[in-house]
């Protein structure tokens, strides 16, 4: 057990060298053996990131990092937890209040059981709930806790039981002091429930979206909803489905606030016109209970693609443009796939045409989104690229058509080829989000990276677009080199639903000078251009007459 007087003293802040770097390095939250990590926006433009290190057991860290990538807390991070964990780790969450403290739910065996516990730390690292806040569920055991954070800062956190059939528990936490809790509120039905999500209100109320299956764990489900309003009573005529489309087993929707006590939530379903194939649904619930349809709206129609969600959630925009959706295209063997966008506006109807907008070209190299974040005026999207323990990570500025905007739309987050998982980027603020990762680089680690927008300055490695495009007279497409490209350079023509038309090299081309594109026998339509060097990949929307 840790005391207070050694506690205090392992917690005072430091000052450490590691800031911001480039995208060849990263910036190292924690090197060494660690799993797991996500992050949580902090106060004053910092940054929290958790992670489980084991170097021996698995103990429950975390750091938190100033606006410019400094560590203020000890190399090793902040020891949460060191309470025995199970051999295997379980999804857990990790959120921020208002007030700047973090806040991590997770389980592990400290009463001999795997069950549900939770940690509030302060900026300077005091544990406000003392040694864990236990959240057992009588006669049965938790997992999987999910977190939402109200108005008041009161604090929502849900979980699967192991029931039979499973329900799902919550409790409302006071913001203030150590609380002392009753036995947590049950939501059951005759259906295995599970896979809850929490989402705050403008009210102080709150949502809770859940999973319901009539058979088991793998089996298909339905998603529900129930709102509650701050009092915690539930609101009458709210509960029911949020759409009749199904969701697999082991897929995770996280829904996002509407701005009007309300939510939106994208998730992969069956295709309408042939469920075998992969589809992406948006649905929004109204305060009233209320949805677009039955269904929700599909980002596109047809059946030529698969279309996937990745870990990415929909960025809302405002009640003017909508939200928009940067999400995984692939064709039908998943062999090949490119990101896509969608923009929707509040009543559902899509905005950038039935089939989306292709913003990264259909590659074997399978790039897979795993954020977007509103910029007030579009969309950052962000995005890991490559074969297995061979991925980088990039970035892109998209406007409300999902054009590249900004001077720098395109940047590098991480150069370093290496294997990379459960990657998150927090909101942006003063104009930079900030990327954490589980790296797998020779030493291994959590590592970090800002994401600049609008331009702003950084040291990080921005790509202004390398060329221009000319529509001659004939109908071909003229690239004007904007920067000197080296031989052997790529130059890749796809159409709108990320089919290759044309995949040629070129010859070196100092700046201003120009490439026939030779797409004059193409047919009329929107394409995707890229020119491809061995560091860099330059992307720009082409419509043929």
């Amino acid at each position: 057990m840790r005391t207070s007087t050694l506690f205090l003293l392992s917690v005072l802040p430091l000052i450490s060298s590691a800031q911001w770097t480039t995208p060849d390095q990263n910036t190292a939250v924690r090197v060494g053996p660690t799993a797991t990590p996500l992050s949580a926006p902090g106060p004053d433009g910092s940054t929290y990131v958790v992670w489980f290190d084991n170097t021996g057991g698995y103990e429950l860290r975390m750091q938190r990092l100033d606006v410019d990538g400094n560590r203020l807390w000890q190399t090793e991070g902040l020891l949460v937890s060191g309470e025995p964990q199970n051999s295997a780790l379980f999804r857990y969450d990790f959120k921020s209040d208002h007030a700047g403290n973090a806040i991590v739910a997770f389980q592990d065996e400290r009463t001999g059981t795997l069950d549900i516990v939770a940690y509030k730390v302060s900026p300077s690292g005091e544990m406000l709930w003392g040694e864990g806040l236990e959240l057992p569920t009588p006669e049965s055991t938790g997992l999987a806790p999910v977190i939402g954070v109200l108005e008041d800062d009161r604090t929502v956190i849900a979980w699967n039981t192991d029931r039979s059939p499973s329900t799902v528990a919550y409790q409302v936490i006071p913001a203030t002091g150590v609380p002392t809790l009753g036995a947590p509120t049950e939501i059951t039905a005759a259906a295995t429930l599970g896979r809850p999500r929490v989402v705050p209100c403008a009210d102080g109320g709150f949502w809770m979206q859940w999973v319901q299956q009539s058979g088991n764990f793998l089996s298909p489900g339905t998603l529900m909803a129930e709102r509650y309003d701050a009092a915690g009573a539930a609101v009458p005529g709210t509960n029911g489905a949020v759409s009749t489309k199904t969701i697999s087993g082991f897929y995770f929707p996280e829904p996002i606030p509407d701005g009007h006590n309300g939510f939106y939530v994208a998730f992969n379903t069956g295709n309408d016109a042939n469920e075998s194939l992969t589809n992406i649904h948006v649905q929004r619930k109204r305060a009233d209970g209320s949805v677009w349809s039955a269904a929700g709206t599909p980002v596109e129609t047809g059946t030529g693609t698969q279309r996937y969600t990745q870990s990415a959630t929909p960025a809302l925009i405002d009640d003017q443009a909508g939200l928009m959706l940067g999400y995984s295209r692939t064709n039908i063997g998943q062999s090949e796939g490119g990101i896509a966008v969608q923009r929707l506006d509040t009543a559902g109807n899509r905005q950038l045409g039935p089939e989306g907008v292709l913003v990264v070209a259909s590659t074997p190299e399978l790039p897979s989104p795993f954020a977007n974040r509103s910029t007030g005026n579009g969309l950052l999207n962000t995005w890991t690229i490559g074969g297995f323990n061979a991925q980088t990570m990039l970035a892109m500025q998209l406007d409300l058509s999902g054009e590249p905007t900004g001077p720098n739309p395109l940047s590098s987050i991480s150069t370093v080829s290496s294997g990379k998982d459960d990657a998150t980027l927090t909101p942006i603020r003063d104009g930079q989000a900030v990327a954490v990762w589980q790296d797998e680089r020779a030493a291994g680690g959590v590592y970090a990276q800002r994401v600049l927008v609008d331009g702003a300055n950084s040291i990080g490695e921005h790509h202004p677009q390398l060329f221009q495009v000319i529509t001659t007279a004939h109908g071909d497409a003229e690239l004007l080199v904007l920067e000197t490209v080296p031989a052997h350079t790529r130059l890749r023509i796809s159409d709108a639903a990320g089919r290759t038309a044309i995949d040629r090299r070129t010859g070196a081309v100092p700046s201003g000078g120009r490439i026939a594109a030779r797409a004059d026998q193409l047919a009329p339509g929107a394409y995707v251009i890229e020119l491809i060097t061995s560091d860099r990949r330059s992307v720009v929307r082409w419509v043929k007459p």
